[in-house]
């Protein structure tokens, strides 16, 4: 591995190696290496600035089921209750020098997610639909956030098909391709395109992203939950679940779960100690549709192979 890297990770990590039956390549321990340097990046300046943060999802699983990461897993998640999301990414561009790059819709142009990344700007990590964007490409984690659930069963329904509602109008402007809607999906995109051309598109998903996702976050609400991917009752939890946390060995680091981890994994993934009977089918890659290179810079990649990031805009 020639990146130099904060962590001190020995040899042997680098080394190829079958993990539950299934086979880690050296190149995968390369791309793991980059995405443990940023999570513990992450979790020095959160215990730095006094902000709490869980790990989360795939990452949480296996840190309780592997001590590490899943050994078909090729990213890592956390996750942030709202005011802190907040306070980091006011201390972000301090805190994450480069090659670090704190990335969100408010600190690059272009990125319109609901949730941020944390990247190595010295790597390339990027997903399909990213291809051919003009931002940070590099291999990152995602840092999710803890939002507020109204207790009101009618207002959190309006929220829930407010949010729902207008996530599929950002996804008409920002995910879809033309040519491939049907002549219905044509005629939305259209109308949708005239409206964006009225009303910003950035302005639109900025309100979306700060004020409808967080309207219950900062309340006292009995339960909490990560909606700003999909609304799922699997993520969605009682706050005490999150009242507290224990820290738990992650590969060679320590990282910190919700004090009831047990409850949080069991809603979501149902037996989560029981290892899938087919660990092949994601061909060591759980999504399968991120560009990696642990080596290169995402700027050097894409000018050296601009026949693959075309024909990953070509499939968008």
């Amino acid at each position: 591995m020639n990146k130099t890297l904060s962590i001190n990770l020995s040899d042997e990590f680098y080394y190829s190696e079958e993990r539950c039956g299934y086979y880690v390549s050296e190149e995968m321990k390369k791309i793991w290496s980059i995405e443990l340097d940023l999570l513990k990046k992450f979790s020095d300046v959160c215990e730095k600035n006094n902000l709490n943060y869980f790990m989360d999802g795939g990452t949480l699983l296996g840190a309780v089921r592997h001590k590490g990461f899943i050994p078909w897993d090729d990213d890592a998640d956390v996750i942030m209750p709202r005011e802190d999301y907040n306070k980091l990414f006011k201390i972000a561009s301090q805190e994450f020098q480069y090659p670090y790059f704190f990335q969100n819709t408010l600190t690059e142009d272009g990125f319109f997610r609901t949730h941020a990344q944390l990247r190595n700007s010295e790597t390339t990590g990027f997903i399909q639909i990213d291809g051919e964007k003009n931002i940070n490409k590099g291999i990152f984690i995602d840092i999710f956030v803890l939002d507020g659930i109204a207790d009101n069963f009618i207002f959190r329904y309006l929220h829930r098909k407010e949010i729902e509602t207008k996530k599929k109008i950002l996804a008409y402007e920002y995910d879809r391709t033309y040519n491939e809607l049907t002549i219905k999906g044509k005629v939305i995109y259209k109308l949708i395109h005239c409206f964006f051309k009225i009303y910003p598109f950035k302005k639109f998903f900025t309100h979306f992203n700060l004020k409808v996702l967080a309207r219950y976050s900062g309340k006292k609400t009995k339960m909490v939950g990560d909606i700003t991917l999909k609304w799922r009752k699997n993520v969605q939890w009682p706050r005490g679940w999150y009242e507290g946390y224990f820290y738990l060995p992650f590969e060679n680091i320590q990282l910190r779960a919700p004090l009831f981890y047990k409850d949080v994994l069991g809603r979501q993934y149902g037996d989560y100690m029981k290892i899938p009977g087919d660990v092949t089918a994601a061909n060591g890659r759980v999504h399968g549709d991120i560009t990696f290179d642990p080596e290169v810079p995402y700027q050097d990649y894409c000018i050296n192979h601009q026949d693959v990031v075309m024909r990953i805009g070509e499939k968008l």
